[in-house]
Formats: structure tokens, sequence, C-alpha cells
């Protein structure tokens, strides 16, 4: 790739990874309104609505980066690969599972347990990923990069045409099959299997791992490139009207459109990262240096941020109000999400200063 600067950091990704750091706090901000209440017709509802759908392409986004990013890089050895790949995750995980967990234990519930009972706590929800909401995401990384030693050397040794194969059962299964499934349900209540679209290989987070390594590395053609872009366009505007009908009928909040396998998820993620590629030649010429070099720090940062932003949340974030008019919603929302980001940037970056720190919290990324 030629669309490097200085520090040899690409700026379309780096740009992606801030721009999707934004959304999941757009998300979980918005999420606290949307699970609180089923009046659909207020202002606020749909204010956090369109917020909340808007921003679903993040968490695919971070999965397609990862792949575009760790699957072109050799592997020479499985012992070094876990050592400078999986520890480092492995032990935020553990590290952030214990702080959420403390808080949980003894701030929200207010127990007073012993040592030994909340390490048993502990440990048990730990295994089973209960310990607080985001830390799924490590988990599901976590596992993916397990397999990375091998699919790297997999997608490597295949051509462009086998790629494709995989990412089109992958979407079939995934994400058609689902959509298939869901919109049965939503209209007769019952639930529509097909055995023969029960295929392991073909299903997961590791789609989109894969999806970005071919984006990354294959040029796709510009009907198909259009075509992408404008599913993209139509299912940002699509997915809160679209949830706000399907919630209505269920009487409660249906996240049919929120999930990051529905079809409208995959558009935005797809069509969004194709944009930003394509874009990339300009972002080259008309963003400065020292621009660059911002978007480079924060795009560094989005780890760190994405672990600690919850509990900044919790600190700084103010609750809205679920009657509330539409520019109040709007401009306290606007507040709680500026003041969680920059909050949870300055504490990375003061938390960075230590390296023991670093490591312990952020798996020793900077």
């Amino acid at each position: 790739m030629n669309s490097i600067f200085k520090n040899n950091r690409i700026i379309y990704i780096d740009l992606l990874r801030v721009l999707s750091i934004v959304a999941v706090v757009i998300l979980h901000i918005t999420a606290d309104l949307l699970t609180r209440t089923n009046d659909f017709d207020s202002a606020s509802w749909w204010v956090n609505n369109i917020l909340n759908s808007i921003a679903r392409f993040a968490v695919p986004v971070f999965f397609m980066i990862s792949g575009a990013m760790i699957l072109r890089v050799k592997i020479t050895s499985y012992r070094e690969f876990y050592l400078k790949r999986v520890l480092p995750l492995v032990i935020p995980l553990v590290s952030w599972s214990l702080i959420y967990a403390l808080y949980n234990q003894y701030v929200v519930l207010k127990s007073n347990i012993g040592v030994l009972e909340f390490l048993k706590v502990f440990g048990y929800n730990l295994l089973v990923d209960r310990n607080y909401v985001h830390l799924w995401f490590l988990y599901a990384i976590i596992a993916i990069y397990m397999t990375v030693p091998l699919v790297s050397k997999m997608v490597k040794a295949c051509e462009e045409k086998d790629i494709r194969y995989f990412l089109i059962m992958w979407f079939i299964v995934s994400i058609g099959y689902r959509f298939v499934t869901d919109t049965v349900f939503q209209l007769t209540g019952n639930y529509f299997y097909m055995p023969i679209l029960n295929i392991p290989f073909f299903t997961g987070y590791l789609g989109y791992f894969v999806l970005g390594y071919y984006l990354y590395n294959y040029e796709i053609s510009l009907k198909a490139r259009n075509l992408f872009f404008n599913l993209g366009i139509i299912s940002f505007f699509l997915t809160p009207i679209a949830t706000y009908f399907v919630s209505m009928q269920d009487g409660v909040l249906d996240e049919m459109f929120y999930g990051n396998y529905s079809l409208t998820t995959f558009f935005m993620a797809i069509g969004l990262f194709l944009y930003f590629q394509e874009k990339e030649p300009h972002f080259q010429s008309a963003i400065n240096y020292k621009v660059k070099k911002m978007i480079g720090s924060v795009s560094k940062a989005s780890f760190s941020i994405y672990l600690i932003h919850l509990l900044v949340e919790i600190i700084v974030a103010q609750r809205i109000s679920t009657q509330g008019a539409f520019w109040d919603t709007s401009l306290h929302l606007l507040i709680n999400i500026f003041a969680v980001l920059i909050v949870s940037y300055i504490s990375v970056k003061v938390l960075q200063l230590s390296k023991v720190m670093t490591r312990i919290l952020f798996g020793g990324r900077g």
C-alpha cells in the first residue's frame, strides 16, 4: 500500500478506528434510555434510536480492521504469536474483568462477601463472560486470534475467488439466513430452521475478519463498490425506521436490525469501509501532518478507550430523561458522548505514562 504517512500508519484505517470507538460510546450511552422506556413515539426515544442505529457499524468495522491488519502478518512461530498477540489481549481481559467485578460487587450490589467468596464468583464469571457487558468483545477477538496462525496461511494460499467463495457462503449462512429466520419469526411467531445451512465454518465474526483482509488486499469492481455504498446509505436510514416498526409490533425494543449480523449492519459496515478506503488519496493530501498525528494517537488508544469508557460513563455521564424534548435530548447526549470520549482518552494517556500500568491494563498497547 502507498497510503502510509511518516510513522507508517494508514490514514483511512486510523479514521475508521476513531469513528468506530466514537460509535461504541454512542451505542452504550444511548442503550441506557432505549432499555428504560417503551414509549416509541417520544422524541427522546427517537433521538436515541437514530443515534444507536447509525452507530451499529462499529463492532463489525473493528473486526474488519483487525482482519485487514493481522492477517497480512507473516507468522513463523505459534509461541511468538501467542506471546506478542494473544497474551496482550488476555492480560487486560483479566484485569478489567476484575475492576468491573469489584465495582459491581461492592459498589452496585453493596455486597460484603469475603475475598475468597468474591474470587470464586469472579473466577466463574471470568470463564463464562459475566463480569461486564462490553468485555464480550475481548473473548471474541481472542478466540479469533487463536485461529490466526492457521487462517493467515489459508488466505495467503487461496486465490481471490476462493476467499470470495468463503465470504459469499458466510454472508448466506450468517447474514442472509439470519435475516430470513428473523423475518419469519416476526410474521408468524415461529422459528424457521434449515439444517442444510448449519455450517459452522461459515458462521461467526471470522467472516468480518476475513472480509477486512479481502477488502484491504483486493480491488473490487466499481459496480460492486457503488452497490455496497448505496446499500450502506439506505441501511443508515432504514435501521431506525425498521427498528421502530418491529418494536411497536412487539411492545418492547426489538433489536432485529441492531444485531452485528443484521442485513443493515452488514451493509453499513462494508459501505463505510469502502468509502473511507476510496477516500484515502484525498485524506493524504487534505489532512496535514499534525492532524494525522492526532488521529493516529486516538486510533492507537481506541482499544484502551474501549476498555475504560464504561467506567468513565458511570462517573461522568448524566442520565437522559425518557420524556425529554428533541433538542434537550440531543444536547444532553452530545455532552455525554463528548465528555466520555475526552475523559477516557485523557485517562488512558495518563495511565500509559507508566509502563507497568500500560502492560497490566492495556496489554502493553500504546
